[in-house]
């Protein structure tokens, strides 16, 4: 049963249009990268934002990581749309949409990547501060004639390392890992080196409860540092 009326009308007008553009719809389907796309739009058709529009996105991008803020793909689109919609455009002509992200990450050479570091400092106030540290530790050796230099770390050591995933029948409610129920004890190993690339045997710090009595907290304080006796005559 076919269309009449306007339907019919409007039917005629894209097949005749369709045949204008023949070579191009049989070249598309002949490329088998092509052959399955619903619309072949000429590159940069839907780029309704300007270049300049688009610098200007960018240069926001930069403004925000130099300062280590991090940016979503949410933001950037309400960024695009606060900029299309101060230059005139309506929700209509420009939508900041998933393709459009695509299309301006590619143009500009941005895309979303995971956080290799965090902290509050960003990358060139962290150099400034190493640059600073640096040159007073060297006036600081220079001055007294300093010869050994030792460096000290620590980091934890857990008892016990669970893997969070595991091999499992597919439907199981429960997945049981047996374990010695030690996953959240640690202790704190201490590592020692010095300048002259000698590594020391490290050595573990062990939690230990403070003594209950008032005149036994208060001698430790005073004489090991917070240790207790048979920790203090160790080292």
């Amino acid at each position: 049963m076919g269309v009449e009326g306007k339907a019919k009308h409007t039917a005629w007008k894209r097949i005749l249009r369709w045949e204008t553009q023949r070579a191009r719809i049989e070249a598309t389907v002949a490329d088998p990268a092509t052959a399955n796309k619903v619309t072949d739009r000429a590159k940069g058709i839907t780029t309704t934002l300007s270049i300049e529009d688009e610098e200007n996105i960018t240069i926001w991008v930069a403004q925000l990581r130099a300062d280590g803020v991090p940016i979503s793909n949410l933001m950037l689109k309400c960024k695009a749309l606060e900029i299309a919609r101060d230059v005139g455009l309506s929700p209509n002509d420009f939508k900041a949409s998933s393709t459009w992200i695509r299309g301006f990450s590619k143009r500009w050479a941005i895309s979303m990547r995971a956080k290799t570091r965090s902290g509050q400092a960003n990358y060139e106030d962290g150099e400034r501060a190493l640059a600073k540290l640096t040159s007073r530790l060297g006036k600081v050796i220079e001055e007294h004639g300093i010869e050994d230099i030792y460096n000290a770390d620590q980091t934890g050591i857990n008892y016990e390392y669970l893997p969070t995933h595991t091999l499992n029948a597919t439907g199981a409610k429960s997945v049981w890992i047996k374990c010695a129920g030690r996953a959240k004890d640690r202790v704190t190993a201490m590592l020692l080196a010095d300048n002259k690339g000698i590594k020391y045997p490290l050595f573990l710090v062990l939690k230990q409860p403070k003594s209950k009595i008032k005149e036994v907290v208060q001698e430790n304080l005073i004489h090991r540092n917070g240790f207790g006796i048979r920790t203090w005559d160790v080292f």
